[in-house]
């Protein structure tokens, strides 16, 4: 998934999770906490700069370098950092972002589970589990920055990866404009 559609369930899921626990926080703090929201659904996908730098390119052919593939990309770690943060925190607020570094980071999981795959038993395996097309590699052959992207667009626009997306997104809308 690209980075709008998480940055979209991020929202997703900071709007859901205040609406659950209506914790009795100011509004800067409930503004702070759909931000950190965001922030964390797309956090995992930070180490992707690792395989761009890895390559010396702005796009990786290399399946070695897929960032899916980095421990840095293993729900384990994320649940881990989520409940440290939960359990270590004094007040409602601090709760809410290590509840929130889990949650958040398990949508952008999820959604990167429909096709691309993610290692969800690390440490245990470094097996990649997708819904469909169980990890699948893109064999794009342009090697110019351009060239790559737009090939990479036009089959990222088929999948159901995409169609996904655009539902996060749109209801992402709705309910930021209700």
């Amino acid at each position: 998934m690209l980075p709008p559609g998480h940055l979209a369930a991020g929202f997703l899921t900071a709007e859901a999770l205040l609406h659950i626990t209506k914790p009795d926080l100011s509004s800067a703090q409930i503004n702070q906490l759909l931000w950190w929201g965001v922030f964390f659904s797309f956090a995992p996908d930070l180490d992707t700069f690792t395989g761009f730098v890895k390559e010396r390119a702005w796009f990786v052919k290399n399946p070695v370098n897929n960032h899916r593939k980095f421990v840095s990309h293993a729900p384990l770690l994320w649940l881990l950092a989520g409940l440290l943060v939960y359990f270590l925190a004094a007040d409602v607020y601090w709760k809410n972002v290590g509840l929130l570094l889990w949650l958040g980071s398990g949508t952008h999981f999820l959604l990167d589970s429909i096709e691309y795959g993610i290692m969800w038993l690390w440490p245990f395996s470094n097996k990649v589990f997708a819904l469909k097309n169980r990890g699948r590699e893109r064999d794009i052959p342009s090697s110019t920055f351009f060239g790559y992207w737009w090939s990479h667009v036009k089959l990222y626009v088929n999948s159901l990866t995409f169609y996904c997306e655009v539902i996060v997104i749109l209801t992402a809308l709705i309910i930021y404009f209700r």
